[in-house]
């Protein structure tokens, strides 16, 4: 017998109501949207910040550095912890990286050890202030939809802030192997941090939506090559921006072109020599446009770009995500393209057919290239019509949810027969 769905149809139907009234997901799961992520309050936990190890020298996964953070945004029965740990950078360095991990204190009543799920957020923007690690002590976050839906159910939850949010670097935005690397380092990171609930031994699951889906399925397709070691059992990809330029031209008009500025900004910052082949695109005003874009959070993108049309910051007039379709950024936006690797273990992969951010047809061509290539693929897509602008890239985020947490138990074998706070 199917077990009851831990979404309400009334939850279900609030989330979206918000989402077609045009906010955006944080207010969508009752997330204060009125704090500013720009101008966050100072915290005596932000010296964490400061006081972070380089990770030079120490091998991928290794613990720099752990604080317990009060847990007054969310039950007192949920222990938070914030660590520091080493994650490899496209340029083969360690970098020190950032992760939020959050565990029940009930004890797990499935079988096996308790399951811990890699969250790779969705996009936060590419300035310090943005790290999900920050915005969590703040109830700032909207990636606590899904990671207070996995507490209920037992799991622990490690939530990355990807390389270069709150640590030394550019956010290393959409770059396929930093943010794989980030979320399998996690991975080893997180059985080894001093936590009894967690063990070494246990299940991962990676998870994610949008930026999170694409980092998911790369870290999916990294595995076997990158972290054999880690005990990844399969992964949650939804939203996938599997094709990076297509994905970057869907961004034209839209309220997320501040997001083609991070991807430029992280694209600096792993591709330094590229830097004067964009100048040359770009006139003042654009120059000033990827500067800023490196400071800012989704919400100050909104803000400074009420006009979203990249044609106002190119010399020839011309949209910008056309010019990066030369020959010159081929290799770049080749090399963040997901499908052309088989991940060694079982995904679920989520898509919305009418998805007005994420072209359906880059997560059906990902799916369809893993399955050729011999992988596991589970695939849902949300059939339901576009009605308000972006509507049709958050709903699945919803509405794929409960599908994608039935088939994760299912294959660990693991469900919970009455979780504590599941009704």
């Amino acid at each position: 017998m199917m077990r009851k769905h831990f979404l309400s149809r009334s939850s279900l139907r609030a989330i979206v109501l918000c989402v077609s009234l045009g906010t955006l997901s944080a207010q969508a799961v009752s997330v204060p949207n009125a704090i500013a992520q720009s101008s966050l309050p100072a915290s005596p936990l932000d010296s964490f910040y400061s006081s972070i190890p380089s990770g030079e020298n120490t091998v991928a996964g290794t613990v720099l550095s752990e604080q317990v953070i009060p847990t007054g945004l969310l039950d007192a029965t949920i222990k938070v912890k914030r660590i520091a740990y080493s994650s490899t950078h496209p340029s083969g360095r360690m970098v020190p990286t950032i992760a939020t991990i959050l565990t029940p204190t009930a004890p797990w009543t499935g079988s096996g050890p308790r399951p811990a799920a890699l969250l790779a957020p969705g996009t936060q923007g590419a300035g310090d202030q943005c790290a999900p690690s920050k915005l969590i002590t703040v109830g700032a976050e909207y990636e606590l939809f899904p990671a207070i839906m996995l507490l209920r159910r037992g799991w622990t939850v490690a939530i990355t802030d990807y390389q270069g949010l709150g640590t030394i670097g550019a956010h290393t935005y959409m770059n396929r192997k930093a943010q794989g690397a980030a979320l399998l380092d996690l991975g080893r990171a997180v059985v080894n941090v001093k936590y009894p609930e967690v063990r070494k031994d246990a299940p991962l699951i990676l998870w994610g939506y949008s930026q999170g889906g694409g980092a998911s399925a790369a870290a999916a397709e990294m595995h076997a090559s990158y972290a054999p070691d880690v005990n990844i059992r399969g992964g949650f990809a939804g939203g996938v921006p599997a094709e990076l330029l297509a994905t970057a031209r869907s961004l034209e008009g839209s309220p997320l072109l501040g997001a083609l500025g991070y991807a430029i900004s992280g694209m600096y910052e792993t591709h330094p020599e590229l830097r004067l082949e964009v100048d040359d695109l770009l006139n003042d005003r654009g120059k000033q446009w990827i500067i800023d874009s490196g400071t800012h959070c989704l919400l100050d993108s909104f803000r400074t770009m009420p006009i979203p049309d990249s044609r106002v910051m190119t010399r020839s007039g011309q949209r910008l995500t056309d010019l990066l379709g030369s020959k010159v950024f081929h290799s770049y936006f080749e090399e963040q393209r997901l499908g052309k690797v088989a991940p060694d273990v079982p995904m679920f992969v989520s898509q919305g057919a009418n998805d007005d951010i994420i072209p359906a047809q880059q997560a059906r061509d990902m799916v369809s290239n893993w399955r050729d290539l011999g992988a596991d693929v589970t695939y849902f897509e949300d059939p339901a019509p576009l009605l308000v602008r972006m509507e049709g890239h958050v709903r699945p985020l919803v509405t794929s949810f409960d599908p994608a947490l039935q088939w994760a138990e299912k294959l660990l074998g693991s469900e919970v027969i009455n979780p504590p706070s599941a009704s």
